[in-house]
């Protein structure tokens, strides 16, 4: 029987599970949103001319594609270390205690701007048809927005 230092049940290993499960469908659900965008267009229709809320939902979903697979391995990582004895992360087995930090780190920062772009998209949309004007600088919106999606690994 293997011995667990902090948790003797199975009950963190069906979480790590559940965190693959979700993980895997929100990929997914990321390509289909992508996907979508990209056929759904007209031809010759440039990404520029969406409204706010698809680019939103676009650069969000590549987001989720590129950083949900860091998740994924660092739970895989806690999964490996708890089961087969392996120690990427127990500081006595030779691993690193602040690699799982930085692992989701890597993922949680970003994550915050998973959450939010959407929003941002929603309330541009809103006040475009209530106020029936356009998004003053809609081109200055739409660089902010890769911009801040990519700054949101670096910071």
């Amino acid at each position: 029987m293997i011995c667990y230092d902090f948790h003797s049940g199975v009950a963190v290993d069906f979480l790590i599970f559940a965190v693959h499960v979700l993980g895997i469908s929100s990929i997914i659900n990321a390509l289909n949103v992508v996907g979508t965008i990209l056929a759904g267009r007209r031809r010759y229709f440039v990404l520029w001319f969406l409204n706010l809320f698809c680019v939103c939902v676009f650069v969000t979903s590549f987001l989720l594609i590129i950083c949900l697979p860091i998740l994924a391995g660092a739970v895989t990582l806690v999964l490996l270390d708890r089961n087969i004895n392996c120690s990427f992360y127990d500081v006595l087995g030779g691993g690193d205690l602040v690699l799982f930090q930085h692992l989701f780190w890597f993922f949680g920062h970003p994550e915050v701007y998973i959450i939010i772009l959407p929003v941002f998209g929603i309330v541009s949309h809103i006040l475009v048809v209530n106020n029936g004007c356009f998004v003053f600088s809609f081109m200055a919106m739409v660089y902010s927005l890769y911009s801040i999606s990519l700054l949101g690994f670096f910071v």
